[in-house]
């Protein structure tokens, strides 16, 4: 069963976020430090609204694929120091984690 770590960087008033620092340094680190536990790829979006005008509550969401849950736990227990450890050198606010198994899915031709 596939599954997607989504990364989320709260969009409020006080938060700082380097996006160039976290494509160029962050995001390869998280590349190397991950790949032996199974990382297939990640993607990054930047929010830029709602349906209805208002601010999004997150301002760069982060989704990085594994094969399953356990290898994004195994890499977390042996590399997720250097790669947790990083986040001050782009962002002042602590992200929020989501493990989510896929469970269903489709796409447009």
């Amino acid at each position: 069963m596939a599954t997607t770590i989504t990364v989320l960087y709260e969009n409020v008033d006080d938060a700082t976020f380097d996006l160039d620092y976290y494509l160029t340094k962050h995001l390869p680190l998280v590349d190397e430090k991950f790949k032996p536990f199974g990382i297939k790829g990640w993607r990054v979006l930047k929010a830029v609204g709602t349906p209805f005008g208002g601010k999004p509550a997150y301002s760069v969401i982060c989704t990085l694929d594994f094969d399953t849950a356990d290898q994004f736990r195994s890499a977390v227990a042996a590399e997720g120091g250097p790669v947790f450890g990083d986040v001050p050198n782009f962002s002042n606010k602590d992200p929020v984690v989501v493990i989510g198994d896929l469970v269903g899915s489709s796409s447009s031709n």
